[in-house]
């Protein structure tokens, strides 16, 4: 293998490693959010006629 292929190989690696922890990360930001707010409960005004 020569040294030009192997540089390629690496760096084929290295940027599919970084675009699937970003996405990792993404995803795992975007659920987190999403489950924060989901969980308050918000002020309701009631009022009762009689």
């Amino acid at each position: 293998m020569g040294h030009f292929l192997a540089t390629y190989i690496d760096f084929v690696q290295s940027v599919g490693f970084i675009f699937l922890a970003t996405i990792a990360v993404f995803i795992t930001r975007k659920l987190y959010s999403d489950n924060k707010k989901d969980n308050y409960i918000e002020a309701v005004k009631i009022e009762v006629d009689e």
